[in-house]
C-alpha cells in the first residue's frame, strides 16, 4: 500500500454516515461498498499492512532522515485547505513555512526543527478524524493542545486509528441486521463491466470513438468480478447480495445478463443512461422520467433498474457545500417536494433516486458535512411526505416500468469516455490484453504450473482490471499522484508476468501516463492588453497569458455538469486582466440570476462579482471602482488595476473564480489552493520557474 486513502477516509467517512443515521427511527438508506475496499480495511486491521504516510508517521520524528522530512513536507498537506487545514492554526502555519520556501520540500524540511515535523505528522492524521468521534479520548485532548506533541501523543493518535477502523463493518452489520440499511456492493476491484464484457461497448454512445488496438472481450472476468462480491457479501453479512451499484454506474445489456446471472436483483446508474436507453428502445425520452423503478429482460431474466436524480444528487455532491446549513437543508426539501408536486402519484408509483459519492465531497463541508448531515436527517424524518426506504424495499414496493433496451454507459455523460479513447487509457488497455493473453496462454501449455502462483497472476489481473486506473489516465482528471497510480497499475500487470516466471515487456517498464500532475495550470509568458469586451477578438489577443483548466483539475471526484472550463490570467504594467469561459457561450448574459465572482484571497479577502451587465460589487477594501472594466459576452474578461491591491503595484495576487445562482455559490475554481499571480514593478520582468 503506497497511498493513505482507504485509511484516512476510513477515519473520516466509511463509519460516521451509518452511525448517525442509527439513530432515527424512520430513516432507512442504502449504503454501496467495494468489496477490494473491505478487504484492505480488514488488513489494516489486522495490522498486516500500512501505507507510507503511516509509516512515516509511525517513525520516532528524531530518527527521520532529511529525506523522509522532505517528503513528509511534500506530501502531508493533502487535504482540503479550507476545511482541513485553514481553520487549524498550527497546521496552516506549517504549511504557509513550505509556502514561504516557494514550496520546495527539502528547503522547509531543512529549516524545520523536529517539534515542526512531529506537529505537522500529528495534524495530517488528526484532521481526518470524522466529528462524530472527536470527543473521544485521546482526539479530544489532542485536538484543545494544538501544538507541541510528544511521541507519546502521536502514537496514541496512530492507536486510536486502528480501533476506528475495526468499528466500520460491524456498524454496517449491525445496521442491516437491524433492518435500517441496505448493503449493496459494487463488482469486486471496480471494474467497468461493460468494458470488461468488451471493450466495443463504447461505440455505443461514442460510434467514432478511437479504441485500443486489440479489442478486449472477456465476459467471463466480469462474472468472476460479480461472483467474488457475491461471495464476500454473504461471508461479511451473513445474506445475499440484493442488488448493485456497478462501478461508475456503468451498465449494459451484456453485463445485466451477468449480474441475474449472479443472482442481482438491481442496478443503478443515472438519469443520462436512461434517456439513451429509452431511444435505444425506441420510446419518447420526454414522456418518461427517471423518477420509477424500471425493469430490463435480460438473456438470464429480468433485473430492475434505477436512475439517479441528477441534479438532487449533485446538489449534496458539489453544491450544498458551501451554503449556509439550514438553507442547503431546506433547498433540499424544497425540491423533493416540488417533485411531489409535479409528479402525483403514490409511493406505490414514484421513488426519487439520490445517489452520490459516498465519501469525497464531504471534505468540502465544514466540520465533514457534520451539520448538514444532522440537520438533513432530522427534516427527514421529521417530514411526513417523504418516506425514505432502501433499494429492495423500492423494488417491493414500486411498480416497474419495461425497459426494451440499455445504452451502454456510465453516470459521467453517458458514455465511458473517461476510461477509454485517449492514447493513454488505450495503451492502458493494450497493456491488460497483453497481460491476460499472456496468462491464458501460459495456463494452456504448462496445466501442472504451481496453483498458488497461477492463483496470484489471476489475482493481480483482476485487480489491474479496475476502473480507477484509467480514472487517471488521459486528461480529464489530473492529480500530483498520476504517477504513483500509473506505478502501481505497471506494477500489477508486471506481476502477472512474474507469477508465471515470464520476462516482464520493457513496455512496462515506461510510464503510460505523459502530462504533468500539474499541466491544468500553465503560468503567463509575458504580459498581455487584451480588449476587454466579451470576445475573442483576435486569435492572439490572450496568447502567453496563464491558464487554468478546469476540465483537466476534476481531481478524484467528476462533475459532468461543470459551468466554467478555463480560466485565463495575465498582467501588463497596470492591470491584471481575467478571462473566463463557459461550457456554453454567452452562459453569463443568458442567465439573469448567475453571477460570476473573483473570490480574493491575498492580499485582502473578498469577491469582485460581475453579471449580465457587468461590474456589480467590490469589496470595501477595494476603493475606487473606475478601475475595474468588464465585458460580458461570448466570454467574461476584466481587468483591474494593479493599484487596488497594492499601492505600490508589487506584490502576489491569491484569488479564485466562481459562479454563483440566486446568492448561493454553485461552483468554485480552483477547488484547492487558489492562482497565485505575481506582479512585478514597472519596468521590471518576471521570470517564472517552470
Amino acid at each position: 500500500m503506497l497511498l493513505p486513502w482507504v485509511r484516512l477516509h476510513g477515519l473520516k467517512d466509511y463509519g460516521d454516515l451509518p452511525a448517525r443515521l442509527g439513530k432515527f427511527d424512520r430513516l432507512r438508506m442504502t449504503f454501496n461498498l467495494v468489496p477490494s475496499l473491505l478487504e484492505q480495511i480488514d488488513l489494516y486491521c489486522d495490522r498486516k499492512t500500512t501505507d507510507q504516510h503511516l509509516a512515516l508517521s509511525s517513525k520516532p520524528s528524531a530518527e527521520l532522515t532529511q529525506a523522509e522530512k522532505a517528503e513528509i513536507f511534500g506530501t502531508f498537506f493533502t487535504a482540503n485547505p479550507a476545511t482541513m487545514i485553514d481553520p487549524y492554526p498550527r497546521y496552516r502555519k506549517l504549511q504557509k513555512k513550505l509556502q514561504d520556501c516557494n514550496m520546495n520540500a527539502e528547503l522547509a524540511a531543512r529549516t524545520s526543527s523536529q517539534q515542526e515535523v512531529r506537529d505537522l505528522i500529528v495534524w495530517s492524521n488528526l484532521v481526518w478524524v470524522d466529528p462524530i468521534y472527536r470527543s473521544r479520548d485521546p482526539f479530544r485532548d489532542l485536538f484543545a493542545k494544538g501544538e507541541r506533541y510528544t511521541e507519546d501523543d502521536k502514537q496514541a493518535l496512530i492507536e486510536a486509528q486502528y480501533a476506528i477502523l475495526k468499528e466500520i463493518i460491524p456498524t454496517y452489520r449491525s445496521l442491516m441486521d437491524a433492518g435500517k440499511i441496505e448493503i449493496s456492493f459494487s463488482p469486486y476491484y471496480h471494474p467497468i463491466l461493460p468494458l470488461l464484457c468488451d471493450t466495443d461497448a463504447a461505440k455505443e454512445a461514442l460510434p467514432g470513438i478511437t479504441l485500443p488496438k486489440n479489442r478486449f472481450c472477456h465476459p467471463e472476468d466480469a462474472d468472476r468480478q460479480v461472483a467474488l462480491a457475491v461471495e464476500m457479501h454473504r461471508e461479511k453479512f451473513g445474506r445475499d447480495l440484493s442488488g448493485m451499484w456497478p462501478s461508475e454506474g456503468s451498465i449494459s445489456e451484456q453485463m445485466a445478463a451477468i449480474l441475474v446471472r449472479n443472482g442481482i436483483r438491481w442496478m443503478a446508474s443515472d438519469e443520462q443512461v436512461l434517456y439513451g436507453s429509452l431511444v435505444k428502445s425506441g420510446l419518447p425520452s420526454n414522456r418518461y422520467s427517471p423518477h420509477a423503478v424500471f425493469s430490463f429482460n435480460s438473456s438470464e431474466g429480468a433485473v430492475s433498474l434505477f436512475f439517479r436524480d441528477h441534479a438532487l444528487s449533485d446538489r449534496i455532491g458539489f453544491v450544498y457545500s458551501s451554503w449556509d446549513t439550514e438553507k442547503a437543508v431546506d433547498d433540499f426539501l424544497k425540491g423533493l417536494h416540488g417533485l411531489a408536486e409535479t409528479l402525483g402519484g403514490t409511493a406505490d408509483d414514484v421513488v426519487i433516486p439520490v445517489i452520490l459519492d459516498g465519501e469525497n465531497c464531504w471534505e468540502y463541508y465544514p466540520d465533514d458535512g457534520d451539520d448538514f448531515l444532522e440537520g438533513l436527517f432530522q427534516k427527514l424524518e421529521a417530514d411526513d411526505r417523504i418516506e425514505t426506504v432502501t433499494m429492495s424495499q423500492a423494488v417491493e414496493r414500486v411498480k416497474p416500468k419495461p425497459l426494451k433496451n440499455i445504452q451502454a454507459g456510465s453516470w459521467i455523460n453517458h458514455n465511458f469516455r473517461i476510461w477509454i479513447g485517449h492514447p493513454e487509457d488505450n495503451t492502458a488497455w493494450d497493456f491488460l490484453w497483453d497481460a491476460r493473453h499472456a496468462l491464458t496462454e501460459f495456463k494452456k501449455e504448462h496445466p501442472d504450473y504451481d496453483p498458488a502462483k497461477i492463483a496470484h497472476a489471476e489475482k493481480s489481473l483482476l485487480v489491474a482490471e479496475g476502473s480507477d486506473w484509467n480514472w487517471w489516465y488521459g486528461d480529464e482528471h489530473r492529480g500530483p499522484q498520476n504517477d504513483i497510480f500509473d506505478r502501481i497499475y505497471r506494477a500489477h500487470l508486471s506481476s502477472i508476468y512474474t507469477s508465471l516466471g515470464l520476462k516482464i515487456p520493457k513496455s512496462l517498464l515506461t510510464p503510460i501516463s505523459s502530462g504533468f500532475p500539474e499541466s491544468y495550470l500553465t503560468e503567463p509568458e509575458g504580459t498581455v492588453t487584451p480588449v476587454i469586451d466579451g470576445k475573442l477578438t483576435h486569435y492572439y489577443e490572450w496568447l502567453g497569458a496563464g491558464k487554468f483548466d478546469c476540465r483537466k483539475a476534476g481531481g478524484s471526484m467528476h462533475r459532468s455538469d461543470r459551468v466554467i472550463t478555463q480560466i485565463l490570467y495575465v498582467s501588463d504594467e497596470e492591470n491584471l486582466y481575467v478571462r473566463v469561459d463557459f461550457n456554453e457561450k454567452a452562459f453569463l448574459v443568458d442567465n439573469a440570476t448567475v453571477r460570476l465572482k473573483i473570490e480574493i484571497v491575498n492580499p485582502g479577502q473578498g469577491d469582485f462579482v460581475f453579471g449580465p451587465e457587468g461590474f456589480i460589487s467590490a469589496p470595501e477594501w477595494a476603493g475606487d471602482p473606475s478601475g475595474i472594466s468588464c465585458g460580458v459576452g461570448e466570454i467574461a474578461e476584466i481587468g483591474m488595476k494593479k493599484k487596488i491591491f497594492f499601492p505600490d503595484e508589487r506584490g502576489e495576487v491569491f484569488f479564485r473564480v466562481g459562479i454563483v445562482k440566486d446568492g448561493e455559490e454553485v461552483e468554485l475554481w480552483p477547488q484547492g489552493d487558489p492562482i497565485r499571480f505575481q506582479f512585478a514593478g514597472r519596468g521590471e520582468e518576471i521570470v517564472w520557474d517552470l
